[in-house]
């Protein structure tokens, strides 16, 4: 085993302190920019940072290359941890960044550190490397900056089936009241990250052209303005996010209808199954607009996705206990 001089972790304290200085860094400059929420979500900051900044802390950290395997391996978890924490800390991230940051950094990290790796051996002009390994982020950032977004529509469905009615459901697909905090499922997006849950949703008109108010928590609400109003068939809305609640209580850099995110249509559908049985089906319409799409996506399809599971056990519940079928 190699034993680790007081010269050693001096060269691996400096990488690590070199490695977050830039992050750091990169946030400042990004945070200030117009297109933060863009920068936030680019290839180059999910992806080629982490890479460059753990290959980095292990090119200053291992100068000759003498270090084992475990060494390169550590690096990207421990480095991927200390940005987690300190960015919950004293940057007051929210949870929903760090969440969908943390696994893409990780496997980037030691992408880079893999590369890294293979790239020294065999090297014989180290100088060359050192300014490569300097202006890589800087040329990779630039390229990027080149490329248009693709602009994705996503379409998001969950269903459930209720021992109701069409007609007997309607009522609580429009609005509910006074949702307790006992209402609805488990699920991950609401446990574990704790987002908010249902609290009310109000109905203001009508048919057509009516608002829907979803209130979540004790802080956020938005509207659902209604576009297609079917009793007992279909009950669309276009979504209307006048304030920035949901984004103030959730994440910051996510806003639901921002630059990289415009959360746009929904819509119920009630499909009768016989023998008082319904099929109810959600889905929630966006649209994806970085240079990662498939990463946003497959987020999308877990936070988004529990939330609507959430809402359709509510409603199920509510139906259910009214016809006499609640369990």
């Amino acid at each position: 085993m190699m034993t680790v001089t007081p010269s050693d972790r001096g060269r691996i304290l400096a990488g690590f302190t070199l490695a977050l200085a830039i992050a750091l860094s990169a946030y400042i400059l990004i945070n200030a920019s117009k297109a933060n929420s863009v920068a936030f979500g680019s290839l180059w900051f999910l992806a080629i940072l982490p890479a460059y900044l753990c290959a980095l802390i292990c090119y200053v950290g291992d100068p000759a290359m003498e270090r084992p395997r475990s060494f390169y391996l550590s690096v990207p978890p421990v480095f991927g941890a200390i940005v987690c924490v300190g960015s919950a800390v004293f940057l007051r991230e929210g949870v929903i960044c760090l969440v969908m940051l943390a696994p893409i950094w990780l496997s980037f990290g030691w992408l880079g550190v893999y590369i890294l790796r293979r790239v020294r051996k065999g090297r014989d002009d180290p100088a060359r490397f050192q300014a490569s390994l300097l202006f890589l982020p800087l040329m990779c950032g630039s390229m990027e900056s080149q490329i248009p977004v693709v602009e994705q529509r996503v379409t998001l469905t969950r269903s459930i089936v209720i021992e109701a009615t069409p007609a007997q459901i309607w009522p609580f697909a429009v609005a509910n009241a006074h949702i307790g905090s006992d209402e609805g499922q488990w699920n991950f997006t609401q446990s574990i990250l704790r987002l908010p849950r249902p609290r009310a949703t109000t109905l203001r008109g009508h048919g057509v052209g009516a608002i829907r108010t979803a209130y979540w928590g004790d802080h956020i609400n938005f509207e659902e303005r209604i576009t297609q109003w079917q009793p007992g068939r279909r009950l669309g809305w276009a979504f209307a996010f006048t304030n920035s609640s949901l984004q103030d209580y959730t994440d910051r850099h996510i806003s639901p209808d921002g630059q990289f995110l415009k959360i746009d249509t929904g819509d119920y559908t009630l499909t009768p199954m016989g023998a008082g049985r319904t099929l109810l089906t959600l889905r929630t319409n966006y649209i994806a607009k970085t240079h990662v799409n498939p990463y946003a996506q497959l987020w999308g399809e877990i936070l988004l996705g529990d939330i609507q599971s959430n809402v359709l056990a509510i409603i199920k519940e509510r139906s259910e206990r009214r016809t006499g079928h609640a369990s």
